[in-house]
C-alpha cells in the first residue's frame, strides 16, 4: 500500500513540475533560514554552559549614580572581596578577584607576542572547574607562575612542550609556565583568555592606593554554596558599599553566569535584557520566513483544487475513505518537505562560512549529535504536517456527486483563506522591510554623529614598557624629525575610550547633596592639536604658562552639568586640589556612539601616561609613515613588537553589532520577499488560468489590455494595502522598543513606512504583472472556442 502511495505522490509531483519546484524552492529557502537561525540560537543559549559550576557562579556588579546618570558596571574594589568573605562567608564557596583583561608582551628568545589575559586569585581555577591539558593549572598561589592556552603555547613554542619553560613578560620579569589549558570555546565569556597569571604577581606591581574602597578596577566573582539562591544573597549585599562610597549611592547585585551573555544590559540598576532581544528577533524572523514557505504550499495546493477535484471524487467513489485521502495529501507535503530539507542543509553548509565570519563564530552542522538529528526529524514532520494539513482537509472534503456532474466550483471559503494567507505574506514582508530600513537608519544616524575630534590618520600606541614611559619626550622628538607624523601626544586614555571616572569634584554653586562623578583623563600639551579638538571657549594647555599644571579643560557635557556661565577662569576643586578652567571643548565620543557623552575633565599630566597618539603625515602613504614610526619605536622598545591601532578602525568596530543585525535583517528580508514572489507568481498564474474565459469575454466586449491588467492585479494591491495597515502599528511598537535600548537614537518617520509600502507594491506588481499581461494578451478565440 505504501509503495503505491509513494508512486502516486511521485507521479503527482512529476505532472506539476513548476508547482513542485516552487514548493520545494520556497520550503528549502525557508528551512535553510530557520536551520541557520536555530543553530545560532542554540549557540547563544549554551553560552558558558561548558563550565560545570555555571549555575552557581555569579559576578558582583556595582550600580552607581554618576553625575545624575545611573549605570551598572562589573568594576569592584579589593576590600569588597574581604568584606564578602567576612560577613557572608557561609553563602559562598569561592570569592575570587581578577584583574580586567590586559594585553602584555610575552616573549621567549626571539619570539614576542602580545597576549590577552588576566591575573587571578587561586580560587578562580577551582571555581570554573576546567582541567589542565598539560602540567597543572592550580599553581596560581605562586607569584612566578603563569598558565597559558594551547594556542598561545603553540604560537610561542611550536610543537615543543611548553610546561616548565620560562617566558618574559613586558621585557621585565621571568615567569614559569606551570600548565597549559585548552582554549575556551567561542561561546564562553572567557573565549579570548590566552593566559592567566598569579594575583600575587599582579598586586605588588600596582600602587597601594589600589587597595581603597573607591578604586573599582577589578572583577569580583563568587561561587554560591549548595542550596543558596542568587537573588537572596544579592538582596543581602545590596547596601554593603553605601558606607564606603557615599558619592555614587552604590548598590551591589549578583549577576549569575547563566545570564552574563544574554542579559547583560542594565537600566537604572535593573537588568533589562541584552543579547536576548536578538535571540527573540531572529527567532521570530526564522519562524515567519518558514511560515511564508508553508503559506505558499497551502495557497498553491488549494488553488489547484479544481484540477484535482475529479481525481479526488473518483477515489472517493471507488471507496477511498477521507482519512486515507488526508494521509495521502499530508504524505505529499512531508515528502516535499524532506526533499526541501535535504536541499536546505546543502544551502546551510554553503552559507555557514559567510555567516560565521559575519558574527565571529564557529557554528557547524552537528550531524553526529543525536539531539540535532531528533530535532531535524521533528522539524521536518512538523513543517510537512503544518504546510499540508489545511490543503489535506480542504481537498478531501469535495463531494463526488457534485464534482462529477460538472457543477464544482472552488468555494468562497477557500478564496477567503487564500486571501488571508496572502495578507500574512505581505504583512511579514512589510514588517521585515520596514524593520531593516529602521535598523539601517539607526546605523547611519550614529555614523553621522559628530566625533568631536578628527580620526583621520590617527593611531594609538599602548605604552607597555618603562623605557617608552621614561623617554617619552625623546621618542616624540625623534618621531617628529622622522617626517612620519605631524603631531604626537600622550594620555592616560586613548582619544576614543574613557578609562577612568572619579568622584571628588566640587565648584561654587554645587548642591552639597550632590556628589558628581566625571570622566578623568590626563593629557600632554600637544593632545588637543594632535586629535584636533574643537574649542568652544577658552584655550588649550600651553608650555608657555607654568600655571597650566593647575589648569583643567572640560567637555561641553561637563559644563552643561555644572550649569555655570563664563566658565573660563572659574575654579574647579578635585580631591583637595584647585584647578582653573582654561577651556571648554565640544563633546568627544569616548565610548559607544549609541551612548550619551560622559562629563569629562582633562588635566595636564596628573596620571601616568598609558597611550601615545600619533597623527600620521598626509604627505606620505600610511604604510611609509608606519614604517618610520616603527623604526623609531624599536629604538626605544626593541624587546617588544610594534603594535598600533587606527582610531577610525577602533571606532568602526563599535558598529559591529548593529551592522551585523542590519546585514542579517537585509538578507532575511530578501529571502522572505523571494519566497513570497515565488508563491505570488504561481498564484497569479492559477488565478489567470481560472479566469481565462472571463478575460476572453471581456476582450470580446471591448476591454483593453490595461483594464484587464488592473482587474487581475488590483486584488493583490488591495491585499497589500490591508497588510500594510496591519503591519504599521506592529512595526512601530516593536522597533521603537528596540531603539529605546540606545541613548543616541533616531526616530521612526512616516517616510520609512511609505518607502516600505512602495517597495512591496512595486515588487507585487512586477511579480503578478507578467501573468496578468500574458492573460490579457491571449487570443479570446482560443479561450472561448470550447463554448
Amino acid at each position: 500500500m505504501f509503495k503505491n502511495y509513494f508512486k502516486i505522490i511521485r507521479r503527482s509531483m512529476a505532472r506539476n513540475k513548476a508547482i513542485t519546484f516552487i514548493n520545494i524552492a520556497g520550503l528549502a529557502l525557508g528551512m535553510a533560514v530557520t536551520v541557520i537561525i536555530s543553530l545560532w540560537i542554540w549557540r547563544e543559549l549554551s553560552f558558558n554552559k561548558n563550565f560545570s559550576n555555571y549555575k552557581s557562579i555569579s559576578q558582583v556588579m556595582l550600580t552607581g549614580t554618576f553625575s545624575g546618570e545611573v549605570s551598572t558596571d562589573a568594576g569592584c574594589s579589593i576590600p569588597l572581596a574581604a568584606e564578602l568573605k567576612n560577613r557572608f562567608g557561609s553563602d559562598f564557596k569561592q570569592v575570587v578577584l581578577t584583574s580586567k583583561t590586559e594585553d602584555h608582551i610575552l616573549a621567549i628568545s626571539d619570539v614576542k607576542l602580545s597576549a590577552n589575559g588576566i591575573f587571578a586569585q587561586p580560587g578562580f581555577i577551582d571555581m570554573l572547574g576546567f582541567p589542565a591539558m598539560k602540567g597543572s593549572v592550580k599553581t596560581l598561589d605562586d607569584p612566578s607562575s603563569i598558565i597559558i592556552s594551547a594556542s598561545l603555547a603553540k604560537a610561542l613554542f611550536g610543537n615543543k612542550d611548553a610546561v616548565g619553560k620560562i617566558i618574559k613578560i613586558d621585557n621585565k620579569d621571568n615567569l614559569k609556565i606551570t600548565g597549559i589549558y585548552n582554549d575556551f570555546s567561542s561561546n564562553s565569556s572567557f573565549a579570548n583568555l590566552q593566559y592567566i597569571g598569579s594575583w600575587n604577581y599582579f598586586m605588588p606591581k600596582n600602587d597601594e592606593k589600589n587597595n581603597a574602597w573607591n578604586v573599582c578596577w577589578y572583577n569580583l566573582y563568587v561561587q554560591l554554596n549548595n542550596g543558596i539562591h542568587n537573588d537572596d544573597v544579592s538582596q543581602k549585599i545590596a547596601g554593603l558599599m553605601s558606607e564606603h562610597l557615599t558619592d555614587i549611592k552604590p548598590v551591589l547585585l549578583l549577576h549569575p553566569m547563566e545570564k552574563w551573555h544574554l542579559y547583560s544590559t542594565f537600566t537604572n540598576g535593573a537588568n533589562t535584557g541584552g543579547q536576548v532581544q536578538y535571540v527573540w528577533m531572529f527567532g521570530l524572523i526564522g519562524f515567519f520566513v518558514l511560515l511564508l514557505a508553508c503559506i505558499n504550499f497551502m495557497n498553491l495546493s488549494t488553488a489547484r483544487s479544481s484540477k484535482r477535484a475529479k481525481e479526488i471524487s473518483i477515489l472517493k467513489t471507488i471507496g477511498s475513505p477521507r482519512k486515507q485521502l488526508v494521509l495521502r495529501f499530508i504524505g505529499e507535503s512531508v515528502i516535499t518537505t524532506i526533499i526541501a530539507f535535504i536541499i536546505s542543509l546543502v544551502l546551510v553548509q554553503v552559507s555557514l562560512p559567510w555567516f560565521n565570519t559575519l558574527i565571529s563564530a564557529d557554528i557547524t552542522i552537528p550531524f553526529n549529535n543525536i539531539y540535532f538529528c531528533t530535532a531535524s526529524i521533528l522539524f521536518v514532520l512538523a513543517t510537512g504536517i503544518a504546510a499540508g494539513l489545511y490543503p489535506a482537509f480542504y481537498l478531501s472534503s469535495f463531494k463526488p456527486v457534485k464534482v462529477l456532474k460538472g457543477g464544482f466550483q472552488a468555494g468562497k471559503a477557500a478564496a477567503v483563506s487564500r486571501k488571508a494567507l496572502v495578507i500574512v505574506q505581505f504583512f511579514t514582508s512589510i514588517f521585515l522591510i520596514t524593520s531593516t530600513l529602521i535598523v539601517l537608519k539607526q546605523l547611519n544616524y550614529a555614523r553621522n554623529r559628530p566625533l568631536g575630534y578628527s580620526a583621520n590618520g590617527l593611531i594609538n600606541i599602548a605604552i607597555k614598557t618603562p623605557e617608552l614611559q621614561t623617554h617619552y619626550n625623546a621618542f616624540r622628538n625623534d618621531l617628529l624629525q622622522s617626517g612620519a607624523d605631524v603631531n604626537v601626544a600622550a594620555s592616560s586614555a586613548p582619544v576614543n575610550q574613557l578609562k577612568l571616572s572619579a568622584g571628588g569634584y566640587s565648584w561654587d554653586g554645587l548642591d552639597p547633596n550632590v556628589q558628581p562623578v566625571f570622566g578623568t583623563v590626563s593629557v600632554t600639551e600637544d593632545f588637543a592639536n594632535t586629535v584636533q579638538w574643537r574649542f568652544i571657549k577658552g584655550r588649550n594647555f600651553s608650555r608657555s604658562f607654568i600655571t597650566d599644571s593647575s589648569g583643567v579643560i572640560l567637555n561641553k557635557k561637563a559644563l552643561d552639568y555644572m550649569n555655570i556661565h563664563d566658565a573660563v577662569g572659574k575654579q574647579l576643586d578635585f580631591r583637595g586640589n584647585t584647578f582653573t578652567i582654561l577651556g571648554v571643548i565640544d563633546d568627544a565620543i569616548m565610548g559607544s556612539p549609541f551612548s550619551s557623552v560622559v562629563p569629562t575633565a582633562f588635566f595636564l599630566a596628573q596620571q601616568p601616561m598609558s597611550y601615545i597618539t600619533v597623527k600620521l603625515s598626509p604627505s606620505i602613504s600610511a604604510q611609509q609613515a608606519l614604517q618610520k614610526v616603527e623604526k623609531v619605536f624599536k629604538q626605544y622598545s626593541p624587546a617588544v613588537p610594534f603594535a598600533y591601532s587606527f582610531v577610525d578602525d577602533d571606532y568602526a568596530k563599535q558598529f559591529h553589532a548593529v551592522e551585523t543585525t542590519a546585514t542579517l535583517a537585509t538578507v532575511f528580508a530578501v529571502l522572505a520577499i523571494t519566497i513570497s514572489c515565488l508563491g505570488l507568481y504561481a498564484l497569479a498564474s492559477f488565478m489567470a488560468e481560472q479566469r481565462i474565459k472571463e478575460i476572453g469575454i471581456r476582450k470580446v466586449l471591448g476591454a483593453s489590455v490595461t483594464g484587464l491588467w488592473k482587474l487581475l492585479t488590483g486584488e493583490f494591491v488591495v491585499l497589500n494595502i490591508i497588510a500594510f495597515v496591519l503591519a504599521v502599528p506592529v512595526v512601530w511598537w516593536s522597533m521603537n522598543a528596540w531603539l529605546n535600548g540606545y541613548v543616541y537614537r533616531t526616530t521612526i518617520s512616516w517616510q520609512v513606512f511609505a518607502f516600505a509600502a512602495a517597495i512591496t507594491v512595486v515588487i507585487t506588481l512586477f511579480t503578478v504583472s507578467f501573468q496578468a499581461i500574458k492573460a490579457a494578451l491571449a487570443n479570446p478565440v482560443k479561450s472561448l472556442r470550447t463554448e
